[in-house]
This record gives structure tokens, sequence and C-alpha cells, in this order.
């Protein structure tokens, strides 16, 4: 009997620390690695490269999905059409430091609660979507030229460091109880959309949308400057800080704080803070 006892311990404890599965050495692509993974506390390390895949679903598993040697982009198989990850009855896991783009949803959140840290979703129809009960975490992210950037249906979300830039709409508060902060909303159509549920806004910058707000009240030390990004400045990308920024200078903003989802406590760019002007030539860096 104590044999048995040592050797359900030893299993269970293996299953809590979980194994680390690497696409595509362990798994061909990033759906057969969830798929093959463990209810929860496995790990996936995608390996620096560009993948043609979607419809991927992590279905009532706590896993963690990250990069590593690199970037990953995965792309929409079909422009506009499918959604990229799902995550569905789930209480934790995680999604980090990958790039998406081009599909209808690049990620749907659906009575689940991961933390999607890092990310980039890029010209799809809709960024992320929360509906049932669920309380994500969203921050440090970018989501660039998208219908709508964050579509919440229900649920409980902080949106927090994000740099949502020009979307039709940069997020959508449709139900539930979620908050926004410490936010760059740039070049929507609109910044802010409530039409129900509830939704807490707080020292965010809103600058160069058609309407920063939409049926929102302005949240407290909202402001509205110029983030003054400079895209090609800096090996991080676009939406790079200027360092005379005043969403990168906390002494510049009411908040005291580094806004948006580029924050490093480097030093930001320097010389002429630049403005790309098409979606052409912005969508030419991920090439």
């Amino acid at each position: 009997m104590l044999l048995v006892a040592t050797l359900i311990a030893v299993s269970i404890s293996g299953r809590i620390e979980g194994k680390t599965w690497n696409v595509p050495a362990n798994a061909p692509t990033i759906k057969a690695a969830v798929d093959s993974c463990a209810a929860s506390g496995d790990i996936i390390q995608i390996t620096v490269g560009i993948y043609h895949e979607g419809s991927i679903v992590v279905n009532g598993k706590n896993i963690s999905i990250d990069q590593i040697e690199g970037q990953v982009t995965v792309l929409a198989p079909s422009a506009g059409i499918g959604t990229c990850f799902t995550f569905r009855n789930g209480t934790g896991g995680s999604l980090r430091s990958i790039v998406i783009r081009g599909f209808g949803t690049a990620i749907a959140i659906e009575n689940a609660s991961p933390a999607v840290q890092f990310v980039s979703l890029k010209a799809c129809n809709q960024g992320m979507t929360v509906s049932g009960a669920s309380s994500p975490q969203f921050t440090y992210s970018i989501v660039d030229s998208c219908g709508i950037g964050v579509d919440i249906q229900a649920g409980s979300v902080t949106l927090q460091n994000e740099t949502i830039v020009r979307c039709g709409t940069g997020v959508r508060f449709l139900g539930g109880s979620s908050g926004m902060t410490r936010s760059i909303v740039y070049g929507c159509t609109t910044g802010a959309q409530c039409s129900g549920g509830g939704a807490t806004l707080g020292c965010n910058d809103f600058f160069l949308n058609g309407a920063d707000y939409n049926g929102c009240a302005a949240g407290a030390n909202d402001f509205y400057l110029d983030p003054k990004f400079c895209f090609w400045a800096s090996p991080a990308g676009p939406y790079w800080l200027h360092n005379t920024s005043p969403c990168f200078v906390i002494s510049l903003n009411p908040c005291n704080v580094r806004i948006g989802a580029i924050t490093s406590t480097l030093p930001g760019c320097t010389g002429t803070a630049v403005e790309r002007s098409t979606w052409g030539s912005i969508k030419s860096i991920y090439r």
C-alpha cells in the first residue's frame, strides 16, 4: 500500500509540474501541441517562424503558450476568416509574445481566464473577444488595424498597458464589468464604446480618434496628448515611444506612470518622431 501511494503521489506531482512541448520538435503545429497537452500544467514553446494555421482551441486546459528563440507569427490561412486561438472553460493559463495576423478573430475567450501578455494582434476583424464568465488579464499588448480591437460581451476583463491603434472601435464594452488603464488608444474611428455593462477607465491617452468616447465616461486622469511614436527607430518595432513622449516620460502625464504596451526602462528613441500615414506602410514592417 505504501508503494502504491508513493507511485500515485509521483504521478500527481508529475502532472502538476507538466510537460514542455516544443513546436515543431515535439509537435508539428501549435494546434497539435495544444491537442496533445494534459488538462493543465503543460508548457508549449514555439520556435521562431511563421505558422499558417488557426482554429487552435484550448478547452478546459490551463496551459502556457510562449515563443522561444525569436519572433513567432501566426498567419490566417485565409485573410479575415476564422479564429486563431480560442480559450474555453479554463481558470488560468497564458498566451505570451505571439504575433497573430489576418484572422476574423485573433483571440476568443469563452468562460476562461487566461493571462494574455506581450501579444500583437494585427489586421483582424476582431482582436480579442470575451464572453461568458471570463476574467482574463490583457496586458502589454498591441492591437493594430482591427475592426474592433477588444470586444467585451461579458465577464470581467483587466486591460492594462495596451497600445490600440487604427481600429474601427478600439474597445467595445457590451456587458460585464471591466476596466482599462494605462493604455494608448490612437487613430481609431471610436476610441471606447460603452453599450452595456460597466466600464471603468483611467490614465489612458486618447489621441487622433474620430471620437474618444461613445457612451463611455472619461476616466480619471485620461489625457489627450500625442504619444509620439517613432516606428522605425528601434528593433522593438512599431509604436516604440519617443524619449519626449508623454507616455514615456512620467512627469509629462497626469498619472506619473508609463502608458502603453512598450514601456521599457531603456531610453526611448531619439530624433524626429514620425507618423506612418497608411496601413500599407505599417504592415510592410511585418513581412
